[in-house]
C-alpha cells in the first residue's frame, strides 16, 4: 500500500487571493450588483472541486471566500497544490473559466492572483510540528490544517466583510423601506402576542428590498435562458429560477420566466397597497415565496437576523399572506414530471404511469404546471379573468 503521507509532503495547502474587476465602463458596483455577483460566484464556485494544472497536476479546491465592494470582487481560494506558482496559476484558471462560462460576467477580468501563505511559512509550521520526539504524520497534517485555517481567518480579516458599521447601515436602510409595506401592520410578523417592533421593522424592510433583488435576478435568468434557448434543467449559473419546484425545471423556459416576472410584479404592487390581496394563482404564490426567501437571505447576510431567527417571523407572515399554501406539495415531488419523449431517455418511459399519477393528483389540487397562471374558480367567473393578457 503506498504511503499517502509521503505524497502529501510534496504538496502544500495555499490560500490564494484573486481580484476580479468589472468591465472598464462600470463606474462602481451598487449594493444590488455586489449581492448579485457574490451570489453568482458562490453558486459557481460551490460546484468546483478541483482543476488540472498547467502540467496536468490535479489541484484540489478546499475552500473559498467571496467579498464584493464598489470596485470589484475579492475571492480567496484554499488550494492543495505542488508549488506556489501552480497554486496562483490554478486560482486564476478557475476564475477565468467561471468568467468565460457566465454571460453575466462578460468582460470581467482577473486582475491578480497571489498566494497569501508562502511555502516557507508552511515549512516552518511543518518543522514546528515535527520538533521533539514522537511527532506523527497525523500531527504534522493537523498542524498544516491549523495553519490553513488561521490564514483563512487572517485573509478574511484583511478584506472588508459585513462589519458592525455596515450592519448598522443595513439596519437604517431596511428601517427606511419598512413603511412601504403598507398592506400589513407589524402584527403580521407575530403568530401570538405582539411582534417585536425592531424585528418586525427589519423583516418588513427586507421584504421590500427583496422585490428589487428578485426582479433583477429574474431579468438575468430570463436573458440567460433566451440567449441559450434553454430551460432551467439545461442551464447553469442561474440566480433565482432554480429555487422553484425542481419537478418542473424542464418547463421553465424564457417565456415562463417572463410570465413569472409579471406575476412577481403583481405581488410586489399589492404589498405596497393599502389592503392585501392574497396570491390568486400558483405562480403568484411561488413569486411571493421567492421574495420571502430573499428577505431572509438579506437579513442573514447583513448580520441582522440569523436564518433560524427570521423563520418564525416569516412563518407568521405566511399564515396571513397566503390564501393557500398547497403549492408546497410541489417541492415534495422528488423526480422530474417529464415524459420519456420529452427527456430523450427511453428508460424514463418505465415511470410514465407514476408521472401520470402524480400529475393527475396535482391537477386535482390545481397545482399542475398548466394551471399555475390560472385564477382559482372561486376568485373569477372565468379561467382568464384578472390575468395579464400575456398569460392567455
Amino acid at each position: 500500500m503506498p504511503d499517502n503521507r509521503s505524497e502529501r509532503r510534496n504538496r502544500v495547502d495555499y490560500v490564494v487571493t484573486a481580484a476580479l474587476q468589472p468591465p472598464v465602463q462600470a463606474t462602481g458596483l451598487d449594493e444590488l450588483q455586489q449581492e448579485g455577483v457574490t451570489s453568482l460566484l458562490d453558486r459557481q464556485l460551490g460546484r468546483v472541486e478541483g482543476v488540472t494544472g498547467p502540467r496536468d497536476e490535479e489541484i484540489d479546491v478546499l475552500d473559498y471566500r467571496i467579498n464584493a465592494d464598489a470596485e470589484g470582487v475579492a475571492v480567496m481560494l484554499a488550494l492543495d497544490a505542488p508549488s506556489l506558482r501552480t497554486a496562483e496559476e490554478a486560482a486564476a484558471q478557475v476564475l477565468d473559466e467561471l468568467i468565460a462560462e457566465s454571460e453575466q460576467l462578460a468582460n470581467w477580468t482577473v486582475a491578480r492572483s497571489e498566494v497569501r501563505i508562502t511555502e516557507d511559512e508552511f515549512n516552518q509550521s511543518l518543522a514546528a510540528a515535527s520538533e521533539g520526539s514522537g511527532a506523527s504524520g497525523d500531527e504534522v497534517d493537523a498542524a498544516l490544517e491549523a495553519a490553513v485555517d488561521e490564514a483563512l481567518e487572517g485573509s478574511e480579516a484583511s478584506i472588508p466583510d459585513v462589519s458592525a458599521l455596515e450592519s448598522e447601515n443595513w439596519r437604517g436602510k431596511l428601517a427606511d423601506l419598512a413603511p412601504r409595506l403598507r398592506a400589513f401592520d407589524s402584527s403580521v410578523f407575530a403568530r401570538s402576542g405582539e411582534a417585536d417592533p425592531e424585528r418586525a421593522r427589519m423583516a418588513a424592510g427586507a421584504l421590500i428590498h427583496a422585490v428589487s433583488v428578485v426582479t433583477d435576478e429574474l431579468f438575468y435568468d430570463e436573458l440567460a435562458l433566451t440567449i441559450n434557448d434553454a430551460t432551467v434543467s439545461e442551464a447553469v449559473g442561474l440566480l433565482v429560477l432554480e429555487e422553484l419546484p425542481p419537478c418542473y425545471q424542464h418547463r421553465y423556459d424564457s417565456r415562463f420566466a417572463r410570465a413569472l416576472l409579471l406575476s412577481s410584479a403583481a405581488v410586489a404592487a399589492r404589498l405596497t397597497a393599502r389592503s392585501w390581496t392574497p396570491p390568486r394563482c400558483v405562480a403568484e404564490s411561488l413569486a411571493l415565496q421567492l421574495l420571502i426567501n430573499e428577505a431572509r437571505v438579506v437579513l442573514e447576510a447583513a448580520e441582522l437576523l440569523e436564518w433560524e431567527q427570521s423563520e418564525p417571523l416569516f412563518a407568521a407572515f405566511a399564515d396571513r399572506a397566503f390564501a393557500d399554501v398547497g403549492y408546497g406539495e410541489l417541492y415534495e415531488v422528488d423526480f422530474p414530471l417529464v415524459s420519456g419523449a420529452e427527456s430523450g431517455d427511453p428508460a424514463t418511459e418505465i415511470s410514465q404511469a407514476r408521472v401520470s399519477e402524480v400529475e393527475e393528483a396535482l391537477r386535482v389540487r390545481g397545482l399542475a404546471f398548466e394551471q399555475w397562471f390560472r385564477v382559482q374558480p372561486e376568485d373569477a367567473t372565468s379561467p382568464s379573468e384578472g390575468l395579464h393578457p400575456y398569460f392567455l
